[in-house]
């Protein structure tokens, strides 16, 4: 009984119809309509730190903060380190929030535990940490992602219905860092789909998401092992992928993503991309805030919260609510830092 009344409670808190928007989510394994608050109680201060602003992933996601921070009406500075392999730059983005005052952090971290000693730390000053899409092993106030063995395990899936139980295919794998959370996650999804089915699983090879790394991937990768009939990997891989195999005669394989950005939107409305599902990022980093600043105001916060994942093709794509996943056309990263907090009034 104690069990269900606070599952009760958690979704009407969560629920309030003063809400400004409501998303249907899962939060601690129960799908409920989400409420997002319409304003703050004080004008909080709150650091996010995002791991690189390369792609328009990320864009989305610097955007997403910074509209929610306007409607919250909090104080919110917006961090990026220069790709995965900057855990250093990280930390100090972390220590300069701290110097400043900073009440809350939101993590999407770089590495799993790189930051698990500042987060223990933050945590026992009563300070809320919301680890946010790329996963942490640390204990979290709370956190808003999806599971990307689950994305990696939809994709996989559209491979196996597109190939229509047709045995020996040969699918190339481009997963992204090695260190981070979601790749891992996504791996281990991916392996599970595959397991028991006629699929030859070729490793294209791990590394950071940017167009240097990821490039020369799956080029080297390709003219060392020829063509397979499906590429399936990280965004930044799939989209040169896209402009690579283009280059190519057919038979040319087919490409899906196990995450989605705008490049990779926009290639499967042109046909090059066969599909990509989307954790809904800019939905993921509104939530985010919203949690942080319930956790600041002492409210119950869910452990977790997913939005739905949904499956992105050709057909799919004019019925999805864009705004959820990218940023508007033209709008670049957002970076801006924590302001230094008001000096006392003499």
């Amino acid at each position: 009984m104690t069990r269900w009344l606070a599952t009760l409670f958690l979704t009407l808190i969560l629920a309030l119809p003063a809400a400004a928007q409501s998303y249907e989510v899962v939060a601690d394994g129960r799908r409920i309509n989400y409420g997002m608050m319409e304003r703050a109680s004080q004008p909080w201060r709150i650091c996010a730190l995002l791991p690189h602003g390369k792609d328009r992933y990320w864009w989305g996601v610097s955007w997403g903060l910074a509209e929610q921070a306007k409607t919250l009406g909090v104080q919110l500075g917006i961090y990026q380190a220069n790709s995965y392999a900057d855990l250093p730059l990280q930390k100090k983005q972390w220590a300069d929030c701290r110097a400043l005052g900073a009440q809350a952090y939101i993590l999407a971290a770089i590495s799993a535990d790189g930051l698990s000693e500042e987060i223990a730390q933050a945590l026992a000053e009563k300070r809320p940490v919301i680890d946010l899409i790329n996963g942490l092993s640390a204990e979290v106030t709370s956190r808003a992602l999806v599971s990307f063995a689950d994305m990696a395990a939809q994709t996989i899936a559209h491979v196996l219905r597109d190939a229509g139980g047709r045995s020996g295919i040969k699918l190339a794998w481009f997963p992204g860092p090695a260190d981070a959370v979601w790749v891992q996650d996504g791996e281990r999804g991916l392996m599970d789909a595959l397991s028991g089915k006629p699929v030859e699983l070729r490793l294209g090879g791990r590394g950071p998401t940017d167009t240097k790394t990821q490039s020369t991937l799956v080029r080297e990768h390709l003219e060392r092992a020829g063509m397979p009939d499906y590429i399936v990997g990280n965004a930044v891989a799939i989209e040169f992928a896209a402009r690579l195999v283009a280059q190519r005669p057919p038979p040319r394989p087919k490409l899906l993503a196990y995450y989605a950005s705008a490049e990779v939107v926009d290639r499967i409305a042109s046909g090059e991309v066969l599909a990509a599902p989307t954790d809904q990022p800019v939905l993921l980093a509104r939530l985010s805030l919203d949690l942080a600043v319930r956790a600041l105001q002492g409210q119950r916060v869910p452990k977790r919260v997913s939005p739905t994942i949904l499956m992105l093709d050709r057909q799919s794509l004019p019925s999805v609510d864009m705004s959820r996943l990218l940023a508007p056309k033209g709008q670049w990263l957002v970076q801006q830092p924590l302001a230094p907090p008001a000096s006392p009034a003499r």
